[in-house]
């Protein structure tokens, strides 16, 4: 068995549910996967980790963390970085989240934290207890240039210890503050398009055009198995062009267009074109390789435009 760069995994079963049974753990292990990384050109950078069943007996803390997700990748010359985290015991109600596209290049800084914090240490681990009530552990996903990866996950236990994760976010923050690249005015769309083309000569296209009063009207063209292409139109008000602007801001949409994209299950060919009114257009697809926290926000938009 490979990997997706091609070298040779050794996976051990570490335990496995018997069949039929509910619940249980089931826990692998790839031998190949490196303790240590080499490279020193990252690709990608991925993690997330539930923090609050871990005992803090730091003799000196400023703050106690109990959630952190980070994520970094190149988008051309440039890096998108996207942190959410929480300082309260009800993390999944107070999380604090933002997005940026940085003019500087943040992974050099990732790689000697990476380095520092030994991340790799159980590199090529993956376990799921089933029926937990919510992810108590996380996942991390960090890539090189080469083919090195630090590949890890586990719903049962924190990831990392609490100053890892406040390392993570203070490198993070601080990133934060520096110069970012400047993207079009949201204030200024004109209309959103909508496109999907399927294996089968199947399609589906629609047009959202915003009206001066804040509501829209959206136009849809589609076609299935059958030569008949089906075509209609209706208005949107004012809340859900509302809606979907802030959706595309929270999310950060407009940044995602020069980001790596994933291989898709179905192959599907989608994507949205947002138009503004000096003709500047920004296209990004349903397969960006983002956080699955930002990465819905394209679905989002399709569904708003074709239900």
């Amino acid at each position: 068995m490979s990997d997706f760069y091609g070298k040779e995994k050794d996976i051990v079963v570490l335990k496995q549910t018997p069949p039929g049974m509910c619940g249980g753990t089931d826990a692998t292990l790839d031998r190949n996967a490196p303790n240590k990384i080499i490279s020193e050109d990252m690709l990608r950078f991925d993690v997330t980790s539930a923090l609050h069943t871990i005992v803090d007996d730091r003799p000196v803390k400023n703050r106690r963390l109990y959630y952190v997700s980070a994520f970094a990748a190149h988008s051309g010359s440039n890096t998108f970085v996207f942190l959410s985290y929480s300082d309260d015991k009800m993390e999944w109600r107070t999380r604090k989240s933002e997005w940026k596209l940085l003019e500087d290049n943040i992974f050099p800084d990732l790689v000697k934290l990476v380095n520092e914090c030994d991340l790799a240490r159980n590199n090529g681990f993956h376990s799921v207890t089933h029926g937990l009530p919510e992810d108590f552990g996380g996942r991390i996903n960090i890539e090189y240039a080469g083919g090195e990866n630090i590949s890890i996950s586990n719903n049962q236990s924190p990831l990392f210890s609490l100053d890892t994760a406040e390392k993570i976010v203070t490198l993070f923050t601080e990133k934060m503050r520096g110069a970012t690249v400047k993207l079009p005015d949201l204030s200024k769309l004109a209309e959103i398009r909508f496109d999907e083309e399927r294996k089968d000569g199947g399609f589906k296209h629609a047009v959202l055009k915003f009206l001066s009063d804040g509501s829209g009207i959206v136009s849809k063209k589609s076609k299935y198995e059958d030569p008949k292409v089906y075509e209609s139109e209706k208005p949107v008000d004012a809340e859900t062009i509302s809606k979907i602007v802030s959706n595309i801001e929270n999310n950060g949409m407009l940044a995602w267009k020069d980001i790596s994209c994933r291989d898709t299950v179905f192959n599907e060919n989608k994507s949205l074109t947002f138009v503004f009114e000096d003709g500047n257009e920004v296209v990004v697809k349903s397969n960006h390789d983002l956080p699955y926290s930002i990465s819905g926000a394209f679905f989002n938009v399709e569904l708003e435009m074709n239900h």
